[in-house]
Formats: structure tokens, sequence, C-alpha cells
């Protein structure tokens, strides 16, 4: 089922960027994107991890770029096939666990991603793929990712707005990659001040999501099917450890110093995150003992 290019490179990739850069993908023809075969998936994946919201649209747009309400009473199947006549945003997750030919695809794009990339060639943790079926118009809440990915675009044209990693507090991205939740990212208008140049997507583009990096979305007049590819590497997930690491020195009220702020600090941080791990599974284990008391 798998093409045999995923993904199309303009330049051979080291590492990842702080920016965002686009490639080329060969989704569109991918059969795993009809219409019929995505149905499918809805009706595979468990209803809870189908993310279903009310969106805004450039018509409506207030510029807040919040989440819309959840909707968690409405049948998937029906949301998408409603999606050309009642504004809405959805997310499938874990997709590559409930249906086997999604993650042959999300491993064979990895693979493809690992021969260019000699950073993820040092090893691929967290790898996953999310499903984004939106309506015409629709205006994306700004968020961040608690990884870094890459953006497909399949059917419809979007625009991308990024903003770099930098301009977020270090307690917001600590508490991003304890919950994987982009609500633990709030937008301030200030930040369009540090905005980077738009990217535009249509069918066959494909944009890398830097790590952490804030981003919003506007559809173009149709609505947009995108599959998201994420991963961390071994220098990603050393940075979310020293991040988690950070957090738990926050809860204590003890001073904390800024991720890659002293390299030596970070070091130690990065051998304490076996210990804090430990601790907070002992605690989760406590707690369930009082439980069953």
């Amino acid at each position: 089922m798998v093409a045999d290019s995923l993904i199309q490179f303009g330049k051979e990739m080291k590492e990842f960027p702080d920016l965002p850069f686009k490639i080329g993908n060969s989704l569109p023809s991918h059969p795993l994107f009809e219409p019929e075969r995505i149905k499918r998936l809805l009706r595979t994946v468990p209803r809870q991890q189908i993310e279903i919201r009310m969106v805004q649209t450039r018509g409506t747009n207030d510029q807040k770029y919040v989440r819309g309400q959840r909707l968690d009473n409405v049948d998937p199947v029906e949301a998408f096939a409603r999606l050309e006549e009642q504004p809405t945003w959805m997310l499938v997750h874990e997709s590559w666990i409930h249906d086997r030919d999604y993650n042959d695809l999300v491993n064979a794009y990895v693979a493809e991603l690992t021969d260019h990339c000699e950073e993820m060639q040092g090893g691929i943790y967290d790898i996953g793929c999310w499903l984004f079926l939106s309506s015409k118009s629709s205006v994306v809440h700004f968020h961040s990712d608690p990884d870094q990915s890459f953006l497909n675009q399949v059917k419809g044209s979007k625009t991308v707005y990024t903003y770099p990693a930098k301009i977020l507090p270090e307690s917001s991205i600590e508490n991003l990659v304890r919950s994987s939740d982009q609500g633990a990212v709030a937008y301030f208008p200030e930040y369009e001040k540090s905005l980077n140049p738009s990217v535009v997507l249509n069918p066959g583009d494909s944009v890398f999501l830097p790590l952490y990096g804030p981003h919003r979305v506007i559809n173009d007049d149709v609505p947009c099917i995108s599959w998201n590819v994420g991963f961390n590497t071994r220098k990603s997930l050393r940075r979310k450890k020293i991040h988690l690491v950070n957090l738990e020195l926050r809860k204590l009220g003890l001073p904390v110093s800024p991720y890659n702020r002293n390299h030596t600090v970070d070091s130690l941080k990065h051998r304490a995150y076996f210990g804090v791990r430990v601790k907070n599974k002992l605690q989760r284990l406590m707690a369930i003992g009082q439980t069953q008391k």
C-alpha cells in the first residue's frame, strides 16, 4: 500500500533547524486518505481518541486563536461528512495504534526521513501520526506540539503561521511536555512581533514544525485533510527530560535555570531525570494503595 517514495527532499537534512522548511510528499494519491478509507478509520479508532471541536472561520475570527468547544456527542463519520456545511475541526489520535495500515505508513515515512537526517540516525522515539480534518476557512487555534513534526498537506490548502519556541515561558514548555496538552500554551498578541514568514501548503507540500515552536493555521476555501508525523530524536528527548526536571524543581520552590542556559547544569539535570521518574512512579503507586484501603 505504501508508495515507492513518500517524501521528496529539496536538500539533504543534517539536523533540524529552529525555522520551518518545506519538503514534498506523495500522500495526495495515497489510498489511506480517500474519503471512504478515512470513514473506516473513524469507525475503528475509539471515540475518545477522536477530538472534534467547533472552529472559527476567517469571517468569524476574533484573533484570539483559542481552541473551540469540544463536541463529544457528535458522531465522527457524520462530522467528517458535514465539513462542507458545518465549521468543524477534527483530530484523530492514536491511528497508528488502532489501524495497522496507518502504523505501516508512519513507519515508512519516518524511515525515509531517517535516511536524510543525521540527527534521526542516532535514535528515534515517541513516533506517532495525527490526522487533521477541517472545514474550509477554518482558523485553527494557536498551539505547540510536545515533539517536532512534519505537517503534510493531502487535500485542500492552508497557510501555516509559526513562531520561535523561545517566545514561550519556560513554565509553559514544561507543562506542555508533561501533559502533551496543546492547551498548555496560550496566545498573546505580542507574539506577532516574532512571527516567522508564513508557509503556504498545497496538496503535496509538507512543512517541518520545530520542537515546541508555536503555530496556528488558516485554511483556504475548501475542506482540508492534513497528516502530521511527530517524533523525538535523542537530542530532543534530552531536552524534554531537562524540562521535566525543571518542572519538579519549580514545584519544590527551587530556583530554575532555563534550558540551554548552562550546559553543565543541563547535563546534571539529564542525569537526574531517572530519579525524578522513579519518585513520581512511587508516588503514583502510593496514591493507588491509599485509594484501595
